[in-house]
């Protein structure tokens, strides 16, 4: 069935864990429900990646977001759920999240560890 004209989807946020993360994202996922300002832009829920979406990452955590968010502020969420999940494995100053928007308007958000990727 093909989408009503000039209907708009709401915008999603795409949160992609790059591999070798110590956290899953099922894990991150319930501690982005778990955390009131996170919950407050909209609930996440684990999904499939489309193949070739993504190189090597085979589940995304999706956010269709209830309200905007700035950058800054899904910068600060996530790394301060990330330290939360893995404290111990995860060296804050080598987090890397990097934010783009996609062709379909998705904010697409990547945490990475820098040590992971050689």
């Amino acid at each position: 069935m093909c989408p009503a004209v000039g209907v708009r989807r709401m915008k999603r946020l795409v949160l992609v864990l790059g591999p070798g993360m110590a956290v899953s994202p099922a894990e991150l996922a319930a501690a982005w429900d778990g955390d009131q300002e996170a919950r407050a832009a909209g609930s996440a829920t684990v999904e499939a990646a489309r193949p070739g979406d993504f190189f090597g990452v085979l589940e995304l955590v999706v956010v269709p977001l209830a309200v905007n968010l700035a950058s800054g502020g899904i910068t600060a969420i996530v790394r301060g759920l990330m330290a939360k999940l893995a404290p111990a494995q995860l060296d804050q100053p080598e987090l890397e999240i990097t934010e783009m928007t996609g062709a379909d308007g998705d904010r697409v958000v990547i945490v990475r560890s820098r040590r992971t990727v050689r």
